[in-house]
């Protein structure tokens, strides 16, 4: 087999793994600054193509799931504040 059809056939799964793991270590790192130079130096992706397997995997651009990642986790940690509050109330 050709070695440019073989290298097509692996590339997404390749890809979506790189992706898959580039968004467990932005989740990781959710409260730190992150800019393109750390997502490119994660992923071994450049810009162009970080921006294109966002794209096409989650239908997003990477500081855009960035910002829903941190939304995400102000949702949870009002959640858990709010809970421990009313839970603190009920016990007295």
């Amino acid at each position: 087999m050709n070695q440019a059809i073989a290298y097509k056939l692996v590339q997404p799964s390749s890809n979506k793994r790189k992706l898959r793991s580039l968004c467990a270590w932005i989740d990781t790192n959710i409260d730190k600054p992150i800019g393109w130079t750390d997502l490119s130096e994660q992923s071994g992706m450049d810009h162009m193509e970080l921006q294109r397997q966002f794209n096409d995997y989650l239908k997003t651009s990477p500081m855009q799931w960035i910002r829903h990642r941190r939304v995400e986790r102000r949702k949870v940690s009002m959640e858990e504040v709010m809970g421990n509050s009313l839970n603190g109330d009920l016990n007295t």
